[in-house]
């Protein structure tokens, strides 16, 4: 069975290979991505297109944004699948029409140090459709996109695939990185996002409990092996063998969610291909 591996190489991800064979390039023993978890969400309201576009002035690699589906079948980007936590509204994404949740703004609560000057554009704190975000950041920045509670709502998969490869999201930009690279924790929506175009990189979402070592077993890892290129995983929980053994597979391993200098500087040491963070100038470079 084909899959596309994309593995990092002086910091770019690369290399298709058939599974069962030995992979044509090592993992690299350099070169670090910073994700920006939601944007620069630290500093801005999460998943805004004022949070998106902080992440690419701090150099981030790539913005990680969440999505789900409205009533009317739009993609629009949000990290839980309620409105409360985020605007001043209550309810489910999947009962409000696009136009309904136009109407909302983001709160401040999650940017705790809101950027001056940004407050008094309320326009761009509304809450943004995939679509807008592609089109304001595509040349900018790439994208790591998460799909999220796929069961509540049938057809995303689609609806994705569809949109990315309108927007040309599908392939390597001028400097050999995706342009776009899916994850959830959703292992059957990441096979259906294979089964329906296997050029699209994608990372298995894994968390941990608080104490607990990373492991997976031996056939977990093959299951893995025939969609994904990556895994993300909580990074309390990485330890410099399992990194390893992840890499010796041929997965290339990225850590959630970092916002600790020292942790971070750690998990690089450790061989771990890069890190989500809240703050993508974490590590000032």
């Amino acid at each position: 069975m084909k899959k596309l591996l994309w593995i990092m190489s002086t910091s770019v991800l690369l290399s298709a290979c058939n599974i069962g064979n030995e992979w044509d390039n090592p993992m690299p023993e350099e070169g670090f991505l910073i994700i920006a978890h939601r944007g620069a969400s630290a500093y801005e309201p999460e998943n805004t297109l004022p949070s998106f576009e902080l992440a690419e002035d701090l150099n981030a690699d790539y913005v990680e944004l969440d999505v789900h589906l409205t009533k009317d079948g739009e993609l629009i980007v949000m990290h839980d699948d309620d409105v409360k936590r985020t605007t001043e509204a209550v309810g489910k994404i999947k009962d409000y029409t696009l136009a309904e949740l136009k109407e909302l703004t983001a709160n401040e609560e999650k940017g705790k140090k809101v950027a001056d000057g940004r407050r008094d554009e309320e326009e761009a704190y509304k809450i943004p459709t995939l679509q807008e975000v592609i089109e304001e950041m595509k040349d900018d920045i790439r994208f790591v996109i998460e799909l999220k509670d796929t069961d509540q709502y049938p057809g995303i998969e689609e609806k994705l695939v569809g949109l990315m490869k309108e927007n040309g999201l599908i392939g390597a930009d001028a400097k050999g990185y995706p342009k776009a690279v899916i994850h959830s924790f959703d292992k059957k929506a990441l096979k259906q996002v294979h089964k329906l175009e296997s050029a699209i990189p994608l990372m298995q979402l894994i968390s941990f409990d608080e104490g607990e070592e990373a492991e997976i077993s031996a056939k977990e890892l093959r299951d893995i092996l025939t969609y994904a290129s990556g895994i993300d995983v909580s990074y309390e929980a990485l330890t410099p063998p399992f990194v390893n053994t992840m890499h010796d597979a041929g997965l290339a391993v990225y850590a959630y969610t970092v916002d600790d200098a020292e942790a971070a500087l750690r998990l690089k040491a450790m061989g771990v291909n890069g890190i989500h963070t809240d703050e993508p100038d974490l590590l000032g470079e």
